[in-house]
């Protein structure tokens, strides 16, 4: 894309009619959840209506969408699609991984001590359930450099450190991390390493191939902007045999039927998909546990870059010069994107959030912190510079209101 369309602000008004967006309000919550655009959502209720016309004898062209679906993912993200299974998030995703391997008492987990709260929990379960150990690598609030972050997670690998796990690009404060040194340190250790996707696919370039990480799990809903439920889990083909099934289902081994077998084609992979006639699938992922939405099939009408702000770190700098607000993400190019988060010190009294809503309709996400408050900003194509400008300028009237 070039810089003159990048500047050509009746191009990007075209590119932002072709999303459901409601100009009445102002969204900078891409973090949370996507705006789908129009033609998703027609080909979404379009599939629905006709699935369910007839929704046995259609079923069968739900799956070779998501077959085409994830054929596509696999050449976004540089992967064989036979690697790849749709999820619906990347909570399911990690707790696949984490679940999925075999632990013994003593065995540690390496995470950085940034993880969302609900995989910080999967780790914990982990903990009580195998006696595995959960380490932190403390990551510096910003760092100054990407060794900085290969750095914390160095000084915290021992012997016994099994799963190095850490996020792309962290939900606090949107850093995004060296993932392919992070997993060049974690196989020079004997150690496998995972990573929280969530705002990596779409808002970062992703070549899974590239990185050479052993498992990747990624949100389509945010960044890609597919329908909510649609995540995905990448496992390197080194690793699938040691995964255990966590759901049982069809395709896992051949199998007697009392009525005839519909034939498997060629092309059901094995991580995601029942193993060919004959082929036994031990270690391996099942993608065949049930009826599945058409969610995940319309993730492949998604042509957006990977430029997933046209605004990040920008609008939002005049906050420098306001002693009250801190920056949080790193200003190092190759480790922030699209989400700045921003700390209100000494922000007192009722979440700042309620208000940006009520009087401003603003939505970001606002959260109590021990010295203040912090609101997260992630921005679209879809947004404009004064959206972002907007929600600086109502932060300075809410400050000087209380």
């Amino acid at each position: 894309m070039g810089r003159e369309a990048e500047s050509d602000e009746t191009y990007w008004e075209d590119v932002r009619s072709r999303f459901l967006y409601d100009e009445d309000y102002v969204y900078l919550n891409t973090g949370s959840w996507g705006v789908l655009p129009r033609i998703v959502y027609e080909d979404l209720i379009g599939e629905l209506r006709e699935l369910e016309r007839n929704p046995k004898r259609n079923c069968g062209a739900l799956a070779r969408g998501l077959e085409s679906a994830r054929k596509r993912l696999g050449t976004f993200t540089c992967a064989s699609a036979n690697d790849l299974a749709f999820v619906p998030n990347v909570t399911l995703a990690i707790n696949t991984v984490v679940n999925g391997l075999d632990w013994n008492p003593g065995d540690e987990i390496l995470a950085s001590d940034q993880e969302y709260g609900a995989i910080d929990n999967c780790l914990d379960n982990a903990r009580q359930r195998w006696g595995v150990s959960i380490r932190q690598a403390k990551l510096p609030i910003p760092p100054d450099s990407p060794d900085q972050i290969v750095d914390a997670f160095k000084s915290g690998i021992t012997s016994r450190t099994r799963l190095l796990l850490c996020n792309h690009i962290t939900t606090r404060t949107g850093l995004i991390a060296p993932i392919k040194a992070l997993s060049d340190l974690a196989h020079e250790h004997d150690a496998l390493i995972a990573f929280d996707g969530a705002h990596g696919i779409g808002m970062s370039p992703l070549d899974l191939e590239e990185v050479g990480c052993d498992f990747y799990g990624g949100n389509s809903h945010k960044w890609l902007c597919a329908p909510k439920g649609v995540g995905f889990l990448y496992a390197s083909p080194r690793v699938q045999t040691r995964m255990k099934h966590l759901v049982v289902s069809w395709g896992r081994t051949p199998r007697v039927r009392t009525k005839p077998a519909v034939a498997l084609p060629s092309t059901v992979p094995r991580i995601c998909g029942a193993p060919r006639r004959g082929e036994r699938c031990a270690g391996r992922l099942s993608r065949r546990p049930g009826p599945r939405s058409p969610f995940s099939r319309r993730s492949d009408r998604i042509g957006l870059p990977h430029e997933a702000s046209r605004w990040p770190l920008t609008s939002v700098r005049v906050c420098k010069d306001l002693d009250w607000i801190d920056l949080l993400p790193p200003t190092h190019p190759e480790m922030s994107g699209s989400i700045t988060t921003l700390m209100l010190k000494a922000q007192s009294g009722p979440n700042i959030g309620h208000a940006l809503f009520n009087r401003y309709r603003i939505t970001a996400p606002v959260s109590c912190e021990v010295d203040g408050q912090s609101i997260r900003v992630s921005t679209h194509i879809y947004n404009k510079r004064e959206e972002v400008d907007r929600l600086v300028e109502a932060l300075i009237e809410l400050r000087q209101a209380s």
